[in-house]
């Protein structure tokens, strides 16, 4: 029998906060209490880590109850405060047009009065002749029968590894096929993984022996089914002919026969290798555009009868009245959290919340407002500290309870104005602003120009050309120095630099160039830090460079590249959230590599093709990194060494990126950045030290780098291109590498 639904909770006891943490392992009867969240599959809870954390967000108790580090999260477009959502109605939906499909909805998610009529069409319970495994797997419309396993690219598959996919789970299924719902977008902010999602990713995670996925992810202010536990991201690489096999297998095996399984599980989103599928529209898959190309990894999201296992595949029982889930009691607000069954669409003409002059707020920010609402809530002394973390939480929730406000575990306008009203003050802390910093000057030589949107950087030589990009940095940046005649220590330099947002600078072993000179006297920096050992940059250079400059001159370097590499990738801490491994014997492949480490502030460490030396083993275990990104393909670095360094992560992920050449390469890169970025930094891809000056630049302004040829632009950089659709383009390089007649077809790519 179905509960019916509850608006408020009578309580918040630390149970209802007790988030899952999505882990590989065995879910034994998923559905015996579908109202019941799991534990997770190690058998562990966050309760006791609640009772003694205190606020702060970098606890790994609020990394455990906001599900923070999902590696699959680092595409996600988000403002520079995540956890505060904009009084701006047009700020708070960012997408003012509605797009071709939900997943491409980018803020708060509009009310469903709004949505197409195509979005809420549903599908009524209906008797079926149940299709068979192969039956299913043969179907035309779906991912492999309809030829959409082809369109996105990736490993190119042989028969006989299809054929050694494991075919689907199967058991006995009641001739009724369950109803679909509309879609359902995420109300509410409530990342405790339900029961259903753990019970279907440990199915499939143990039937094709592919463990690693995640679930619930920390609230920001947008839209995604993980907010709600009921979305995961199953580990799955593109790339590797057996994961993809495995990735369109599933595809084909939830999609067919006009979505048959994923009805039976409640299925109703799916997205793979840049296609995306629709429970609402079930006939076809189509093209996918958001942020991540999801090359690393598959994302299935659920109806609120597939989260909590209301389905025909778990109980026999077929879905004939939905499951509606959370609905807002305010229009533009959060919903409560989820209490059970509610058989009823969300209404919609709601009325506006009350007034209040406090921002919404989620769990995870840190500023005066949150401060506030802590000594509102009893908080004293050191306790108040700004931090909305799992105690803040779980008062707040027992606040909203008592107070019969809608029980969101947000500090949202209905609970701030009954704050107000019973004596917080009505007026926001104003927070200090920063100094702002310096601006930079403009680079004297050449000038952009202001009509195309494609500029140029360049000068004589190499030297001088990492002199003028070193000019687009504002005065007192760090500075990095790296030896201009090779490069696998200018890759690793580009990272830490773009990282801290400075400079590189290249010099000769023996010989500052003049030009290096003068850019590290004309950017007064902060600090000079020589990259490479003795052997590669001379004792006569560092000394040349710290007669030149007041500030600290360090080396960071060792025996060779890897040994420096190590060094320096040890100056990001441990506990990395992510590494990026370059083979040390070739360039290519890294060309793009730097631009992205320093964008997520990763180093880079180097590996040869069939061996990790002991210096980036060492490195490795020193920065305990969360995942690892390796860049180019089995020649560049063979599957044994991927395997080694996967093994060396906290969590098991490895992605690899890699193309056909290092054009590609640099444009499946360039395909986890967002559409309308800024900057898209262009250089040649026959040689290196303009690429690697550029990266550091590129990582600086959250931008990739793109390589063409001195005859044209690549196809796979012109699709790049017209993807990132770039504010500005530009060159790094003079025309003797980048001709005109090149720059003159980059123009048609701006934006």
């Amino acid at each position: 029998m179905r509960t019916p639904p509850m608006r408020f909770a009578p309580t918040a006891s630390l149970c209802a906060l007790a988030l899952v943490v999505s882990a590989p392992g065995a879910f034994a009867d998923p559905v015996s209490s579908p109202e019941q969240a799991p534990a997770d599959s190690s058998g562990t809870t966050a309760q006791s880590e609640l009772h003694d954390a205190d606020h702060g967000h970098d606890d790994a108790a609020l990394d455990l109850l906001q599900g923070l580090g999902d590696p699959f999260a680092e595409g996600l477009v988000v403002p520079a405060d995540p956890f505060v959502v904009p009084d701006d109605a047009a700020e708070r939906g960012v997408a003012q047009t509605m797009p071709e499909s939900p997943m491409d909805w980018v803020g708060l998610p509009p009310d469903p009065a709004d949505l197409p009529a195509e979005w809420l069409t549903e599908q009524p319970a209906v008797d079926i002749e149940p299709s068979t495994t192969e039956e299913l797997m043969a179907a035309e419309d779906g991912y492999v029968g309809g030829g959409f396993a082809a369109a996105g690219g990736g490993a190119e598959l042989a028969d006989h590894t299809m054929s050694s996919v494991p075919a689907p789970p199967t058991k006995d299924l009641p001739a009724t096929l369950d109803a679909a719902p509309p879609w359902q977008y995420s109300y509410s902010c409530d990342p405790n993984n339900k029961p259903g999602m753990v019970a279907f990713a440990n199915l499939v995670s143990a039937h094709y022996d592919r463990p690693t996925w995640y679930g619930s992810r920390s609230c920001k202010w947008d839209s995604s089914q993980h907010y709600e536990g009921r979305a995961m991201d199953w580990q799955m690489n593109a790339y590797d002919p057996e994961d993809k096999a495995i990735g369109d297998a599933v595809a084909q095996w939830l999609s067919a026969n006009n979505g048959e399984m994923a009805r039976r599980f409640g299925v109703q989103s799916i997205i793979w290798n840049r296609q995306s599928w629709y429970l609402y529209k079930p006939g076809a898959w189509y093209p996918y555009y958001g942020a991540s190309p999801h090359t690393d990894h598959v994302h299935i999201s659920f109806s609120w009868d597939g989260a909590m296992g209301r389905t025909s595949w778990w109980d026999g029982t077929p879905v004939t009245a939905h499951d509606y889930g959370t609905c807002r009691v305010y229009a533009g607000q959060f919903a409560p959290r989820y209490q059970g069954f509610n058989g009823t669409p969300c209404p919609t003409g709601l009325p506006a919340a009350p007034y209040a002059p406090y921002p919404v707020i989620l769990p995870g920010a840190n500023n005066n407002d949150v401060a506030q609402a802590q000594r509102y809530l009893g908080f004293t002394g050191s306790d108040v500290d700004g931090s909305f973390g799992p105690l803040t939480l779980q008062a707040l929730l027992n606040y909203q309870s008592a107070n019969a406000l809608p029980w969101t575990g947000v500090l949202d306008k209905a609970t701030w104005a009954y704050m107000i009203a019973a004596g917080i003050p009505s007026d926001p802390v104003p927070p200090v602003p920063p100094d702002p910093p310096a601006p930079p000057d403009p680079p004297e030589d050449p000038e952009p120009d202001p009509g195309t949107g494609v500029s140029r950087i360049a000068g004589p030589n190499r030297y001088a050309t990492a002199a003028q990009v070193a000019d687009t940095f504002p005065a007192g940046s760090p500075v990095f120095v790296t030896v201009g005649q090779d490069y696998p220590d200018a890759l690793a330099a580009a990272a830490r630099a773009g990282s801290l947002g400075g400079p590189v600078l290249l010099t000769r072993a023996n010989q500052l160039p003049v030009e290096t000179a003068s850019a590290i006297q004309q950017l007064e920096p902060s600090s000079v830090t020589i990259v490479g050992g003795k052997g590669a940059i001379s004792t006569a250079v560092y000394n040349q460079v710290d007669q030149i400059t007041t500030a600290p001159v360090t080396r960071v370097g060792g025996s060779d590249r890897y040994e420096t590499a190590r060094h320096l990738a040890g100056k990001f801490g441990t506990s990395v959230d992510v590494v990026y491994v370059a083979t040390g014997t070739n360039y290519p492949d890294a060309l793009a590599g730097a631009a992205r480490a320093g964008y997520n502030d990763g180093p880079v460490l180097l590996v040869r093709p069939d061996e990790v030396p002991s210096a980036t083993v060492r490195a490795m275990n020193y920065i305990n990194p969360y995942r690892v990104v390796v860049l180019g393909g089995d020649n560049a670095i063979s599957t044994s060494v991927a395997t080694q360094l996967r093994d060396m992560t906290r969590s098991g992920n490895l992605q690899r990126v890699a193309g056909p050449d290092r054009y590609a390469t640099a444009a499946e890169l360039a395909s986890y950045y967002p559409q309308g970025v800024d900057t898209v930094v262009i250089a040649t891809g026959q040689e290196f030290p303009d690429a690697l000056s550029g990266a550091a630049h590129a990582g600086d302004v959250h931008g990739p780098v793109l390589l063409v040829t001195q005859n044209g632009v690549n196809q796979n950089t012109r699709d790049a291109l017209a993807r990132l659709d770039p504010q500005e383009i530009l060159i790094v390089g003079g025309t003797s590498v980048i001709p005109d007649a090149v720059a003159a077809i980059l123009e048609d790519y701006v934006g």
